[in-house]
């Protein structure tokens, strides 16, 4: 059905919460992806390893790992494309959580087990404020809220962030390892 007029959705907005998000995607400062490329058999062990590495490597349960997309292309008898984009949620403090990203793209898998993908791992340390009732959305405690982040609270998200960098190395690590388990005939730290 067509509408001549947009919808009237200022009382939605008025009773959505709102939260003031600051975002550090530092954790491999100054890049923010490392790029691992990978080529040689038993492909599929790396796609059913990811949700442990993750889970292992940031210390977190099944319940804190989500699989966002998996995606395969089986039009090609000789070759399968897949993409697939998963990531972990480790709490710091009430404010701050860590997400571990890890994506598989490009994957292609012969026949016989072996293919290539490249892996890249994307961790951000994200730190949420709440902002719901009328007061928390005065200027004058934005202000407020901003001065104790920048004098009080930053110190602590540094210490996150260390952190995030350690779990994310270790992640990487992991993921190295499986590629020297399976044999690797190559593999490429970009």
């Amino acid at each position: 059905m067509y509408r001549e007029e947009a919808p009237d959705i200022r009382k939605e907005l008025r009773e959505t919460p709102v939260t003031t998000i600051i975002e550090d995607v530092d954790c491999f400062s100054p890049r923010r992806t490392i790029t691992v490329k990978y080529t040689g058999p038993n492909i599929r062990k790396i796609v059913n390893s990811v949700q442990s590495i993750i889970r292992t490597s940031m210390r977190i349960t099944g319940q804190n790992t989500f699989l966002d997309e998996y995606y395969v292309d089986l039009t090609d008898p000789n070759k399968k494309t897949f993409h697939m984009f998963c990531h972990g949620v480790r709490e710091f403090d009430m404010r701050t959580n860590m997400i571990g990203f890890i994506r598989l793209k490009q994957g292609l898998i012969y026949p016989d087990g072996s293919g290539s993908v490249e892996i890249e791992f994307t961790p951000k340390v994200i730190t949420e404020w709440d902002r719901e009732s009328i007061l928390q959305r005065n200027p004058i405690y934005t202000l407020l809220l901003k001065i104790y982040g920048y004098i009080f609270y930053d110190n602590r998200r540094r210490r996150y962030i260390q952190e995030c960098k350690g779990y994310a190395e270790d992640m990487i690590r992991r993921m190295k390892d499986l590629l020297k388990l399976i044999e690797s005939a190559e593999y490429k730290h970009s």
